[in-house]
């Protein structure tokens, strides 16, 4: 396995796995942060909504905050399925680097692992 860090083969897989780590760790931080600093933004501006003399923009406006936190909570639950899919991709890429690898490298007529 020397051979192959020496001559470079080895660092693709590596480095895509820590890019999809950071990714990863990047959209839960969006999605923490987008709630909480929604939440904080709601505050600031619910006493400005109240304040609108017209009763239907005024229930739109609330409707479409209560309609965005929704979606907000409904796609914070698919989180755990993006982290299993990212931690499937990373086994598979690892499995099919090393194999790859083990049998004559990238390109050189390597067989799959599967």
């Amino acid at each position: 396995m020397d051979k192959y860090k020496k001559r470079g083969l080895a660092q693709m897989a590596v480095s895509s796995i820590i890019v999809l780590f950071v990714g990863l760790a990047v959209v839960t931080l969006i999605i923490i942060f987008s709630g909480s600093l929604g939440g904080q933004t709601w505050q600031l501006v619910e006493a400005d909504v109240d304040a609108i003399t017209n009763t239907t923009i005024k229930e739109a406006v609330k409707q479409s905050v209560i309609s965005s936190f929704e979606a907000q909570a409904t796609g914070a639950q698919y989180l755990p399925l993006v982290v299993l899919a990212v931690v499937i991709f990373i086994v598979l890429a690892l499995v099919l680097s090393a194999s790859s690898l083990a049998q004559g490298g990238f390109g050189r007529g390597g067989g799959s692992a599967l």
